[in-house]
């Protein structure tokens, strides 16, 4: 499964992958997915992540500071990703498919595999 593949099933069959629809939950699930390749698909999605959300490089986790655009309490209070409100799970898990189809977009218009 490549990384156009997780995107794919992420946003039209999540239910099938995840237990759940908790943000927390397609966080680990994707975690999974770039460990299982030794981290090459998302080698450097921590950076991308960063500077798309906060506009700087960051070492704060990826998954925190995409919870964190919609719930910044997450930074600011040092709240963990499994106190993100119900409402808020959903639209969180879509920003991250968003985040991840670009960064394999960019990798696939510089000629990387996505």
């Amino acid at each position: 499964m490549n990384l156009r593949d997780v995107c794919f099933h992420l946003r039209n069959r999540r239910r099938m992958y995840l237990l759940d629809d908790r943000f927390s939950t397609a966080a680990a699930f994707v975690e999974g997915y770039n460990t299982a390749f030794d981290g090459v698909p998302l080698s450097d999605f921590q950076e991308y992540v960063a500077v798309r959300t906060t506009g700087r490089r960051s070492n704060i986790h990826w998954a925190y500071l995409i919870a964190a655009t919609a719930m910044p309490e997450i930074l600011v209070d040092g709240l963990g990703i499994d106190q993100i409100p119900a409402d808020l799970e959903i639209p969180l898990t879509d920003k991250l498919v968003d985040l991840l189809e670009a960064y394999g977009e960019r990798d696939a218009r510089s000629g990387e595999r996505m």
